[in-house]
């Protein structure tokens, strides 16, 4: 507590909820997420609104989770008129494969958030509407065609065994803009799988940067885009990973590597890697493909252009001709949208 703001503190511990919920971003900060859900809880208890969501949001995107504790409380908060907790609701209930109605539930949280005034809930209103921009929020929702959005372009074969598929115009360039956008501020260094099981860690093989997009950070574009690529697929967004921004300037790259797991305890606890998706948000002027190795092949997409490979063999086990790597751009940045798909 000696390094916390000890007027903070103070102010906090007379019940100020402002001050509890700063001491709470400052835990937070810090990676101490049990003393954040203490302060979150004290001025949840006191009847601020806002602490609730964010208590809900940490019990859904921090360790320990707990799944069903956080939704309930999002769900609380967003009945009592939060507009951020409207917006995570449009997230979660897009991603809610159990309901047959999901999307349009969606689309009416996202509608109660916009009209809360939430910037994002009503930029995406628009951008999934095909209303004039002016037009009100009710009409904009009333104009979106999921199935519009739902349905991937075909794909190209390029190899069938190992399996890999290339899809041209997968996104649109509104979309692609849309998730740099998103994840820009939150890059940091990219991380490698440990092997062990223990975890990510930054090693010497990977200089590029990522953001990853938790529950929390997500929203019905990135959800629309994951549901594609669960029909390109044929695999389900339940065992999709958190997708990862991720960015390359001049000269950063990804050494060759696989994509499978090789931790028995991962795979276990949470099956293997078998696909891997790349959605190719902007292309660099010179180099930066996605090179096989073993296979001789290179590959670059355009903007919007989706790769899909399998890490596994059709019987499971785990494809060593998948070793592939980023190669560096020579000359511009490579922007890419890198989703893991388990095996469950």
């Amino acid at each position: 507590m000696s390094t916390m703001d000890a007027p903070l503190e103070q102010r906090a511990g007379a019940g100020d909820s402002e001050a509890q919920k700063a001491l709470a971003h400052q835990f937070a900060a810090a990676a101490r997420h049990d003393l954040a859900r203490g302060w979150y809880a004290r001025a949840a208890k006191a009847g601020d609104v806002a602490a609730l969501r964010l208590l809900g949001e940490s019990l859904l995107s921090q360790t320990p989770l707990a799944i069903a504790d956080g939704i309930g409380m999002i769900r609380d908060a967003a009945e009592r008129g939060d507009a951020d907790a409207l917006h995570l609701c449009a997230v979660l209930a897009a991603q809610d494969t159990q309901l047959a109605t999901n999307l349009e539930v969606a689309r009416d949280y996202l509608l109660r958030a916009a009209e809360r005034g939430h910037d994002i809930a009503s930029r995406q209103l628009r951008m999934l509407s095909d209303a004039p921009a002016a037009a009100p929020y009710a009409e904009h929702a009333r104009r979106i065609d999921f199935a519009r959005w739902l349905g991937p372009p075909p794909a190209t074969n390029v190899f069938d065994d190992p399996r890999i598929s290339v899809i041209t115009g997968f996104a649109s360039a509104a979309e692609c803009d849309w998730l740099i956008a998103r994840g820009r501020g939150r890059l940091e260094p990219a991380q490698v799988y440990d092997p062990a099981g223990k975890g990510a860690r930054i090693a010497s093989i990977r200089s590029n940067s990522a953001a990853a997009f938790n529950i929390v950070q997500s929203d019905l574009i990135l959800g629309l885009l994951r549901a594609r690529m669960a029909r390109a697929t044929g695999l389900s967004t339940d065992a999709m990973e958190p997708a990862m921004l991720l960015h390359y300037r001049v000269g950063e790259e990804f050494a060759p590597h696989f994509d499978f797991v090789e931790a028995a305890d991962d795979i276990a606890r949470n099956g293997q890697r078998v696909a891997t998706v790349l959605i190719y948000l902007d292309e660099p002027d010179l180099g930066g493909e996605t090179a096989f190795l073993d296979l001789g092949w290179r590959h670059r997409g355009a903007k919007g252009d989706a790769l899909i490979f399998w890490n596994v063999e059709p019987g499971g086990a785990p494809d060593r001709r998948t070793r592939h790597a980023g190669l560096a751009p020579t000359h511009g940045e490579k922007w890419l949208l890198s989703q893991w798909i388990r095996g469950r």
